[in-house]
Order: structure tokens, then C-alpha cells, then sequence
């Protein structure tokens, strides 16, 4: 039909002129479920689905007709247009007829009140997630933003929390495969899980819908942190977790607590302590001191009478003075050895060696690329170095 090879532009323009050319394809009906409907301005955007196909759809001036959400099934009349720029098909939406809920939103329900009934959404199977987590599992996609926004948010108050990721794809077809045997090799061997992942379309979602991924956050014995979506998206996997959290961000929070916070408490204790030891000491030297001059003014005779009295007093105050202090200085010593056990440079005399990049102490693979330099610390001086290779073991 050509003669010669055809620029981009040439057979962009070409197949528009086709559709241009199609009367059959103006003013047509479609018929489909609405899926990650969105407003930009006066216009909305959205996905028309069937079966095993799909259609981008353009509403322009949008309230001029009805307004569809997510999961409703609808007709649309309009006509395909081929946008030469950029080489999309998509359709031009004049007017939207609602027709009834979708039936990936009706399964959807269909299988919500299935695993309500087997009580896998039960209050009483879920377990609280501890305060003071050690080791902390991510499930979720290692390149994504997610575990950039975990990372920086614990960090900023924490760091002393391990975090561990566990790379997983979060949609797309098989990845509730991998979440959920992520889920079950992960349970046990840490003290918190988190599932995670940002915001999408309900097809984005999807995996965190499926029966597999619920049923194996059910199963585990660790505490899991369902935080899929934004806060308005509600998913299986955050009615069948222990808690969940509203963004990634959000889960976060919950299990990275404020570590200065706690030692200034710890320290604001002790010194309580010791004032409280303090006063009780000068309490019994001051009752100490009345009973003697009670026994001066009574005379010699009375003095002489009472003195054995008098020698057990004293033993007993004295006994139990030493009693109440090497009690309290138990408790402190206790205390001052389980912080001196966090501080780095007492691990370091044992032959370890601390890591950190651009002055951030580094304590997981996944915050390491290749080409990073790196500042490695003993207990005797530091060194650079230079990342040439990496190799997640999890």
C-alpha cells in the first residue's frame, strides 16, 4: 500500500483518519464495569472492564450526566478515539447509563461474608501487637516507595528496630502466591509482620483480596500489620490481620516507638528513686535523733534502763535503712545494665562492626545499593568502603 517507510506521525495520523472514517464506530453503547474511577477537574478518567478486556474511558464535563463509582456495571455511549501523540486508543465517553453493581464487587462480598462465617475476621482470634517490637518483617516490594517511607519513618524516632524485607510483587497476576507464602515463611521468626503496599486501583488491590492471602494472615502466630492502600481502601487482608494501619506510613508508627523518650523516662525513674531513698534516710535519722533526746530528758536512770532497748532501735533502723538502699540499688544497677547492654560500642569490643552510609547507621541490605560508600566502624578506628555487591538472603 506504501511505497516508502512511514514516519510515527504518518501512521498515527493514518489509523485516526480510520477511526475518523468509521461511522459504525460514532455514537456506539458499551457495556462494562467501572474500575479505578478518578476526577481531574471537570473531567473524570476511568477503566471499562469485561471478561478478559478492557478500555480507557475519557468523561468529559462530567456532571452533565451520571457519575459512576468503582464496581458499578454501566453503559456508556460514545466513540473510540486514537490519540495521535502518543499512539492511545481510548473512549470518549458522551453519557454513562447505570445498569448495577459489578460482578467483581458482588464476588467480592460473595466471598467477604464466606470468611466472616468461618470467623476469619473474628475479634477474638487477634492478637495485640507488642509494644517494643525487636525484629520486624516487611512484606512488600523492595523497590517501591512503601519500604523507602517504612524505613525513614521508623528511623526517624528508632534505631534500634531490625527491619527485614521480604521482596514480593504486589499485583498483577500469581502475586497473592507470593504474599501469601511470604506470610508463612516469615511467620514464627519475627515479632511483628507488616503487609504493605501504596495506593492503586481495585485491580491493584486485588491480591489482598483473595482468599489465599486472608487465610494466611489468619494462620500465622505473629502479630500482622495490614496496611494496604490509602485510608479510604479497605481490603480482606486488613479485616483478617491483627491490626490495621491506614497507610504503610501509618504502620510505621505503630511499631516504632520513640527510644529517647523511653531512656530520658527510664533516667527521670531512677532519680525519682534515689530522691525517694533520700528522704526516707533523713525520715529515720530525724526519728532516730528524737528518740535519743527523749531518753536524755528522762535522766540517766531511765537512759541506763531502756539502754538495750535503746541499742535494738538503732540495730533495727539501721538494718532496715541498708535493706531498703541495697534494694533500690539493685534495681538501679538492673536498669543501668540493660541500657548499657543497647549501647553499639559495648558490642563492638566483641569483635562486631558497625556499618552506616552518609552518617546513617545502616542496618538491613535493602538499604544498600551497589556503588554506596559505606563507613565501616570497630572497636579500634573506622575504614571506607565501597559496595560492589549485594545479595538479599531473604
Amino acid at each position: 500500500m506504501f511505497n516508502k517507510a512511514l514516519s510515527v506521525e504518518e501512521l498515527n495520523h493514518y489509523i485516526h483518519s480510520i477511526f475518523d472514517a468509521e461511522e459504525m464506530l460514532h455514537g456506539i453503547t458499551v457495556f462494562g464495569e467501572v474500575s479505578g474511577f478518578k476526577i481531574s477537574g471537570p473531567h473524570a478518567y476511568f477503566t471499562l472492564k469485561g471478561a478478559n478486556a478492557a478500555v480507557s474511558c475519557n468523561l468529559f464535563q462530567y456532571r452533565k450526566t451520571y457519575v459512576p463509582k468503582d464496581g458499578d456495571s454501566i453503559l456508556v455511549k460514545g466513540s473510540p478515539d486514537y490519540y495521535e501523540k502518543t499512539g492511545k486508543l481510548s473512549f470518549n465517553v458522551l453519557s454513562v447509563q447505570p445498569v448495577g453493581v459489578g460482578q467483581l464487587h458482588v464476588e467480592l462480598e460473595k466471598l467477604k461474608a464466606k470468611l466472616l462465617a468461618e470467623g476469619i475476621f473474628d475479634e477474638a482470634h487477634k492478637v495485640a501487637v507488642p509494644r517494643f517490637p525487636k525484629d520486624v518483617c516487611v512484606i512488600t516490594s523492595k523497590t517501591g516507595a512503601v519500604i523507602r517511607d517504612i524505613y525513614r519513618t521508623t528511623r526517624n524516632v528508632n534505631q534500634g528496630i531490625n527491619l527485614h524485607v521480604y521482596n514480593v510483587r504486589v499485583q498483577g497476576e500469581g502475586a497473592e502466591n507470593e504474599i501469601a507464602g511470604a506470610l508463612r515463611k516469615s511467620d514464627g521468626a519475627f515479632d511483628v509482620i507488616i503487609v504493605a503496599r501504596g495506593g492503586g486501583s481495585f485491580e491493584d488491590l486485588a491480591p489482598f483480596n483473595t482468599e489465599k492471602v486472608a487465610r494466611a494472615i489468619y494462620d500465622c502466630v505473629t502479630p500482622v500489620i495490614s496496611a494496604v492502600g490509602h485510608e479510604t481502601d479497605f481490603s480482606l487482608s486488613d479485616l483478617a490481620a491483627d491490626a490495621r494501619a491506614a497507610t504503610p506510613t501509618a504502620a510505621a508508627h505503630m511499631i516504632a516507638y520513640n527510644e529517647e523518650e523511653y531512656i530520658a523516662a527510664v533516667f527521670s525513674l531512677m532519680s525519682r528513686i534515689a530522691l525517694a531513698s533520700e528522704k526516707i534516710l533523713h525520715a529515720e535519722e530525724d526519728r532516730f535523733s528524737g528518740v535519743v533526746k527523749s531518753f536524755i530528758a528522762g535522766g540517766g536512770r531511765l537512759l541506763d534502763k531502756n539502754e538495750s532497748r535503746l541499742r535494738l532501735s538503732m540495730h533495727a533502723i539501721e538494718s532496715a535503712g541498708k535493706m531498703f538502699c541495697t534494694k533500690k540499688e539493685s534495681v538501679l544497677e538492673k536498669l543501668l545494665l540493660r541500657y548499657a547492654g543497647c549501647n553499639p560500642l559495648n558490642i563492638l569490643q566483641k569483635g562486631y562492626m558497625s556499618l552506616s552510609k552518609d552518617g546513617k547507621k545502616v542496618v538491613s541490605i535493602g538499604e544498600l545499593y551497589v556503588g554506596d560508600e559505606v563507613t565501616i566502624r570497630a572497636k579500634d578506628g573506622m575504614a571506607k568502603a565501597l559496595i560492589k555487591e549485594l545479595k538479599n538472603e531473604i
